[in-house]
């Protein structure tokens, strides 16, 4: 009787083909059953391998910024609230960090979130130089740069945000090429990042874009941008070229004038009393007349007499509030706030006029009196609303 021995590869074939010919002897059912078995254990074991190195790589992320946050943070406070102006390599020496230092995506990721913190903490005391300094050291700005050559759309608008986030110094040309994406996010991302950080053109998508559908999302966005350029002394955009863009944007617009009179552009006034008097839009013409009224636009009074008389009731509001604000003490104006009185047939719109009257100093007190003294049971409640400040409910009209 002779016997055969299996050696390597032939050992292992053997028992693969006792396993497929035991297993083709089975019922269909069974061989499906097992089948189906085999794919949920594999697929679990590869979602369950998958899942404890991803919570292994996270830890490992956790501890590395913990550590450079013991090792940076504070000298990065200390570094980027100083009055003093350093230059980059005292700022690199400070920071401990060896000349022509390479920084890992890794570390530099991880960077990230330290740095943010830092912004948001102590964003009033912040040197912007030193700041943008402290950036280059770790060479942040490179790594936002490679960031957004990536293919995939997700890193690209998470690199715009953090960027924001950041305040980082990112070049204008590397956000432009997405000006006009179809993808929508990375589209807006885009535009706020040109918008906040450009020089040359920065606003040219807002004004360009022909189906710009101005929501109240970019209307935050697009205040914030003003305020920062505002703030760090960057130009900042003709705003009455937004009012009188084409194809006209009602929001657009609206936004505009509110933003000329919360940053009192007193130069453009003369402009946004033309377009009052052109104007037949209710929400518009409201927005001209609040700010012509914050600004204190003198000029503009007679205008607001005049378009009196075709107002609405929301215009009629806006525009004592408005000539309340001036408070020029012209006495044809408090005739017509005595008329606009007088005329309204609604109590919001009367007390909106006494209110106004009551503090237009010495000439309208005088006449606020001289209406109380005349006013009957029905109308003397204004009167004691107005003059007692806890009982004042004109101002919530």
């Amino acid at each position: 009787m002779e016997y055969y021995t299996l050696d390597g590869i032939e050992y292992w074939k053997y028992y693969v083909m006792l396993l497929y010919y035991r297993f083709a002897e089975m019922p269909p059912v069974v061989r499906v059953v097992a089948i189906f078995t085999t794919i949920c254990i594999i697929a679990f074991i590869v979602l369950l391998a998958g899942n404890i190195l991803k919570g292994h790589n996270e830890n490992r992320r956790v501890h590395r910024i913990q550590k450079y946050d013991k090792q940076f943070k504070e000298k990065i406070i200390e570094l980027a609230t100083s009055t003093e102006n350093f230059d980059l390599n005292t700022i690199i020496d400070e920071l401990g960090l060896p000349k022509n230092y390479r920084m890992k995506n890794k570390t530099t990721g991880c960077m990230i979130p330290i740095l943010i913190n830092v912004q948001r903490t102590h964003k009033t005391e912040i040197n912007r130089t030193n700041w943008q300094r402290i950036l280059q050291a770790f060479k942040i700005p490179s790594y936002f740069e490679m960031m957004m050559r990536s293919r995939n759309t997700r890193k690209r608008i998470k690199a715009l945000k953090n960027i924001a986030d950041m305040d980082a110094d990112l070049k204008e040309a590397v956000a432009s090429r997405h000006l006009f994406s179809k993808d929508k996010k990375m589209m807006m991302n885009a535009r706020f990042h040109v918008a906040r950080f450009g020089t040359s053109y920065p606003f040219k998508a807002l004004e360009e874009d022909n189906n710009l559908v101005f929501t109240d999302e970019m209307m935050v966005n697009y205040h914030n941008i003003l305020q920062y350029r505002h703030d760090n002394n960057m130009s900042m955009p003709n705003l009455i070229r937004w009012c009188n863009r084409q194809p006209v944007n009602e929001e657009l617009r609206i936004f505009a004038v509110n933003e000329i009179r919360l940053f009192k552009r007193h130069d453009d006034c003369p402009e946004l009393l033309a377009m009052l008097k052109d104007c037949r839009d209710e929400r518009f013409s409201c927005a001209l007349i609040k700010a012509l009224g914050e600004l204190e636009y003198i000029p503009a009074e007679s205008e607001f007499r005049h378009r009196y008389a075709m107002a609405s009731f929301a215009e009629r509001q806006a525009l004592a509030d408005a000539l309340g604000v001036i408070n020029s003490g012209n006495p044809e104006v408090v005739n017509y706030l005595v008329y606009d009185y007088e005329s309204s047939t609604d109590f919001v719109s009367k007390m909106k006029a006494l209110r106004v009257l009551y503090n237009y100093g010495r000439r309208g007190r005088e006449a606020f009196n001289t209406l109380k003294a005349q006013a009957n049971e029905s109308t003397a409640a204004l009167f004691e609303h107005i003059e007692c400040k806890l009982l004042d409910s004109s101002k919530y009209a």
